[in-house]
């Protein structure tokens, strides 16, 4: 019997180490299985963030080929480059004439685009006319001019020649 006690005793012993070892392996695995578990859940947010992102993207994209490259391009023809002032003097010199006006121009000062703000370029017209309605329909033609523009100051007198008419006014560049 003490054969049979002997190899009982190993035979537990085995057992024991096995089960201990499988215990062991067990909660290790069942460790990594919870950080495996929680980096494929981190990935499967982030993957679904990135979709979302390029489907906002391609959202945005659309809109702005069939919507907003049109209003950019109304901006761009309203908001001149800085190079196209080259014939501001004309361009204003033809509204004048439109209505039969004197017409004196002079540049009056600048001021440089920033990040996030348009430059302009100060002006300044002396115009002569025979009548009110001439200098004001003038001023109505400077709301629709072709550049984005602001009137800043205007002086209108009147005298027995006729009236005139001084003003400065900014045309804004990009």
């Amino acid at each position: 019997m003490d054969g049979f006690k002997k190899r009982l005793l190993i035979e537990l012993g085995i057992t024991l180490v096995l089960i201990v070892a499988l215990l062991w392996g067990i909660s290790f695995f069942k460790g990594n299985i919870n950080d495996y578990l929680a980096k494929i859940t981190q990935a499967r947010r982030t993957l679904a963030d990135q979709t979302t992102r390029v489907y906002d993207e391609a959202i945005l994209e659309a809109q702005y080929n069939s919507k907003a490259k049109n209003y950019l391009n109304v901006l761009q023809s309203a908001i001149p480059s800085y190079d196209e002032f080259i014939n501001l003097n004309q361009l204003l010199q033809t509204v004048a004439n439109q209505y039969q006006m004197t017409y004196a121009f002079s540049f009056a000062g600048e001021t440089p685009p920033t990040q996030g703000s348009l430059g302009s370029v100060g002006y300044s017209l002396a115009l002569g006319g025979n009548d009110i309605r001439t200098s004001l329909s003038f001023l109505k033609a400077m709301e629709g001019f072709r550049y984005l523009n602001t009137i800043d100051n205007v002086s209108l007198r009147s005298d027995e020649k006729g009236f005139s008419m001084t003003f400065r006014g900014r045309v804004y560049y990009r």
